[in-house]
């Protein structure tokens, strides 16, 4: 076998340093989202966009979004993220994907700008959009959630939840009805959760995937990237939204402390902090009437 002339090592040499370096070991792909529209068509006027918690969906957002969407006169999308509900399940879930799946979407309803509102995960979701593509968003509504900091309950809570939801065998029951009684046993069962306290949301997760009773959330992957999921994109420092933003936290929830005001101000300059009173978590749902109120009229200005 040939050797090459020095003027051809040469020659290769010299391509090899001016080919450009990746600057991605891993190419990054968005997915299509499952979404539902709630009253007019997203291309007539600004769409508002409705990004769910961690281990929610679509569905724990169907009334308001309803409501928001009758209120306003305006197109509501309620989105699935990916890993969630009736979106595909993929192997990888960073704030930085979940905003790309979300900006894919808009793209795919010829959607230019839009009002997003999203809660907890999906909130941080939204931040992270608005930071990265601040001209595609027009109001940004953060419900319970903080880029400053990290509430106990977010490290403790769901990853034994999640534990506990893998170690339910629903997909050997006969139907969603017997999966869900095996799995609220099981929860309450646990300890994870006080006797009686509502589960509901947790089991709407069980559905149907690929013919068979299944949890339509992918927990093996959202318990992998759980130090992702709790804790706010590092690369977001410096960027800025100066959009109108309206942070919604629940008044005995500890997910946004008031001191996390100065914060939340150095990302979103124009940020306001509200509290829905006597309330945790979940306002969109403790107390629908005064979450959508202060929503409607933020969004209405």
């Amino acid at each position: 076998m040939g050797t090459l002339c020095f003027c051809c090592a040469q020659i290769q040499f010299l391509l090899k340093l001016t080919r450009p370096i990746p600057k991605h070991v891993v190419k990054r792909s968005a997915v299509d989202l499952a979404y539902k529209i709630h009253g007019r068509r997203p291309t007539d006027g600004i769409p508002v966009i409705v990004l769910h918690g961690l281990l929610g969906s679509k569905r724990n957002w169907d009334t308001m979004s309803k409501n928001i969407s009758h209120g306003l006169n305006r197109s509501v999308v309620a989105v699935d993220i990916r890993n969630h509900g009736d979106s595909p399940h993929v192997n990888s879930h960073t704030y930085a994907e979940l905003a790309e799946d979300v900006v894919k979407l808009l793209g795919k309803l010829s959607v230019s700008k839009a009002d997003l509102i999203g809660h907890s995960m999906g909130g941080r979701t939204a931040m992270v959009l608005a930071l990265s593509e601040p001209s595609k968003i027009s109001h940004l509504v953060v419900v319970d959630i903080s880029p400053v900091s990290t509430a106990g309950i977010l490290n403790d809570f769901f990853p034994k939840l999640i534990d506990v939801m893998k170690s339910c065998n629903i997909e050997s029951q006969p139907d969603e009805a017997a999966a869900k009684n095996v799995a609220k046993e099981k929860i309450y069962a646990s300890g994870i959760v006080p006797p009686n306290a509502p589960i509901h949301f947790i089991l709407m997760n069980i559905g149907t995937r690929a013919n068979k009773v299944a949890w339509k959330c992918n927990l093996d992957v959202l318990k992998h990237h759980f130090t992702d999921i709790a804790s706010f994109p590092s690369e977001m420092a410096g960027k800025t939204f100066d959009g109108p933003t309206l942070f919604v936290g629940g008044r005995n929830s500890n997910y946004i402390p008031p001191d996390d005001i100065t914060g939340i101000k150095g990302f979103f300059p124009k940020a306001d902090l509200v509290y829905v009173q006597g309330v945790g978590h979940n306002p969109h749902a403790e107390d629908p009437n005064a979450f959508f109120n202060i929503v409607t009229n933020f969004l209405s200005k």
